[in-house]
């Protein structure tokens, strides 16, 4: 999936709106982040999923993880993208 564009998003097969605007365009980004727990050498890596909002920018992230989908009988995303088309 290309990161640049505008999107509309479900996560866990609900619409992701904007708390603020009600708006339902976001665009999307990845964060990274090291994990380091105190007084611990094991580095884990998280991956997050940012999206913010086109109409006034606030930023919801969630954490890329996988649900097994009994239809398909295989591990998705949580997390679905559909790009919105302007014309």
């Amino acid at each position: 999936m290309s990161s640049r564009g505008t999107f509309q998003i479900k996560v866990r097969d609900k619409e992701l709106i904007c708390l603020f605007c009600q708006h339902d365009e976001f665009q999307h980004r990845e964060v990274y982040m090291d994990l380091s727990p105190l007084d611990e050498i094991v580095k884990e890596q998280l991956t997050l999923q940012s999206f913010y909002c086109t109409s006034c920018g606030d930023v919801r992230m969630f954490q890329e993880k996988n649900r097994f989908d009994h239809t398909l009988q295989k591990y998705v995303s949580i997390i679905e993208y559909m790009e919105v088309i302007k014309e």
